[in-house]
């Protein structure tokens, strides 16, 4: 995405439900000295999928499962340059050995926060995240499958001419239907067949979803498309 920054974060919950956050040092390009989730830019040749376990690995040194919850859009503030925000929830799988790398390390203190303060303290489009997965954590939503963006937008073509369910059947994955309905928006957007978007609009705020969530699906369907390779 040429001109734009993509960011993955990790959200870590404790037993006590706390946030770990991580204070990035002051002469960072971005963001400097501000408390953020666990996070990175992601680098040209690396997929968005893999930039959190990426981090976790090198920099904490624990091997983690990282499933996909929700992105935002934003600006880097120094720059003004269009950023898309992905969070992740994390599960440590295993601690490896070896010490983290502090002479690549952008951050200089680690601390678990109550979620209400932690929401005050972030950047709005990290906050906006953690909210969103707290309130889908606390709403009974499943991340164990493994959901992941690239599943989203991976062989569009075939996805959007399925039935309802089959990809999700096809990859041992049973989307509810409420997630069936943004997911079916944003490849619309994707594919721009055409089609008038205003039926999947429809199905998806049947389905219970905000104004702005749906803006966001159709927004990061369009710059999937903007970014497709040639045919």
């Amino acid at each position: 995405m040429p001109g734009s920054l993509i960011i993955g974060y990790g959200v870590v919950l404790d037993d006590d439900g706390r946030v770990m956050l991580l204070r990035r040092r002051t002469h960072e390009a971005f963001w400097p000295g501000q408390w953020w989730l666990p996070g990175d830019v992601t680098p040209l040749d690396e997929e968005p999928d893999d930039t959190v376990p990426r981090l976790f690995e090198h920099l904490l040194r624990q091997r983690v499962h990282a499933a996909y919850v929700h992105t935002v859009y934003g600006e880097e503030p120094s720059s003004g340059r269009h950023t898309v925000h992905n969070a992740y929830l994390v599960t440590v799988k295993q601690a490896l050995d070896g010490a983290p790398d502090d002479e690549t390390n952008p951050f200089d203190a680690m601390e678990w926060w109550d979620p209400k303060s932690t929401v005050r303290e972030l950047p709005s489009a990290q906050a906006e995240l953690l909210t969103t997965v707290i309130e889908r954590l606390e709403a009974g939503w499943n991340f164990d499958t493994g959901s992941t963006l690239d599943q989203l937008f991976g062989d569009m073509e075939t996805e959007a001419h399925s039935e309802p369910n089959e990809v999700a059947a096809q990859s041992n994955v049973r989307l509810p239907t409420r997630v069936e309905a943004l997911v079916r928006l944003a490849l619309h957007a994707a594919l721009d067949t055409g089609t008038d978007l205003e039926p999947a609009l429809q199905a998806a705020r049947e389905q219970g979803w905000s104004p702005s969530e749906l803006e966001q699906a159709v927004e990061l369907g369009r710059q999937a498309r903007a970014n497709r390779p040639p045919a």
